[in-house]
């Protein structure tokens, strides 16, 4: 049995399930945030054994040697409004999140496409920036700063061409929606005003001068590249992901990268020891690859639909290949789902 462990609005997670269905894959998807609504966890550990049940209120119990594989992608914590006092929720949900993380810890790791604790390591990218500069990434010039001087001296360095990123990811949640803090090339007066813009530290790079944005996903031992034409549109030239938010048509294009930079994509996620990741390139006009960030969880459903790579025919075929070690009772139809 195939467990999904994700969130109810993952359209990633839909997508993969439409190909489980009909590969008559059998499967259960757990949306982490229904914990205590839809499914509850039991763990015995005693003398005799150690074990643990995932119990679904649909009436399905399913236990550590009945998951053949794991698929985890962007669980959300679990949300127990109603199911408890008002004043114990923020105890009980985190009580509920460290009940989860004990299950993720008890299924051998050979059983998940990326285990959780190796997406933790991997999503950090001040890491991903060490690691693929020591592989032998191309990758912009960068600080990390909260100091005026330091900036200043970097700007100059940069001849005045330098963008500015979170050091994490630019998504924030608020009460009126998510905000999020692009990419974006700094002002020519950034430095007047550096006090009002940089009370925290954040990442400079110098800015490369595009042909274009690149998107790979690695998948085993299979990588799948696509150029995002993001320069055809100046609202999308420092960060391609505006067109998602205002609605422009990138064009998208299948690749192949060169041997030796495909090599360096598999060294690096082998790295992290992990079984996917997508990344970030740019195709510099100097001809070179620059390698900006990593996702060890990236999104990957849009790139299979523009382009048609079989991406989700890949991680299948991964997470069967962790099947052979895992059990192969088929005690479940496929059409159980959410």
């Amino acid at each position: 049995m195939l467990l999904v462990v994700t969130n109810k609005s993952d359209l990633a997670s839909d997508y993969l399930i439409v190909k489980l269905k009909s590969k008559s894959i059998p499967f259960k998807r757990l949306n982490t945030e229904d914990f205590g609504r839809e499914f509850n966890i039991e763990i015995v550990i005693n003398k005799y054994e150690t074990s643990f049940a995932i119990i679904f209120f649909d009436g399905i119990v399913l236990r550590e040697s009945e998951i053949s594989s794991v698929y985890f992608r962007q669980p959300n914590p679990p949300k127990l409004d109603g199911l408890v006092a008002e004043t114990d929720k923020e105890f009980a949900e985190r009580e509920a999140i460290e009940l989860l993380r004990s299950i993720w810890r008890m299924i051998p790791e050979k059983k998940w496409l990326n285990h959780p604790k190796k997406l933790w390591i991997a999503v950090n990218k001040i890491e991903q920036l060490i690691a693929a500069k020591n592989i032998g990434f191309n990758i912009p010039k960068t600080l990390l700063s909260s100091y005026k001087d330091s900036v200043a001296t970097f700007i100059e360095k940069s001849n005045d061409k330098v963008v500015a990123k979170a050091i994490k990811h630019g998504f924030q949640l608020r009460k009126d929606g998510i905000w999020i803090a692009m990419t974006q090339r700094l002002p020519s007066n950034y430095i007047n005003q550096f006090e009002t813009f940089a009370n925290f530290p954040m990442t400079y790079q110098s800015e490369i001068e595009k042909n274009y944005d690149i998107r790979v996903v690695v998948v085993g031992c299979k990588i799948f590249a696509t150029a995002i034409y993001s320069q055809e549109y100046e609202e999308t030239a420092i960060d391609w992901r505006m067109g998602d938010l205002i609605e422009i048509p990138l064009r998208h294009e299948k690749i192949k990268l060169p041997n030796s930079l495909e090599k360096k994509c598999k060294k690096l996620v082998d790295h992290f020891s992990l079984q996917y990741s997508s990344m970030d390139f740019v195709l510099g006009k100097d001809g070179k690859y620059y390698f900006l960030e990593l996702n060890p969880n990236g999104q990957w459903a849009w790139i299979e639909q523009l382009v048609n790579y079989p991406i989700r025919d890949a991680i299948i075929e991964t997470l069967n290949k962790n099947n052979k070690n895992g059990s192969k009772k088929n005690l479940y139809k496929a059409q159980f789902q959410r």
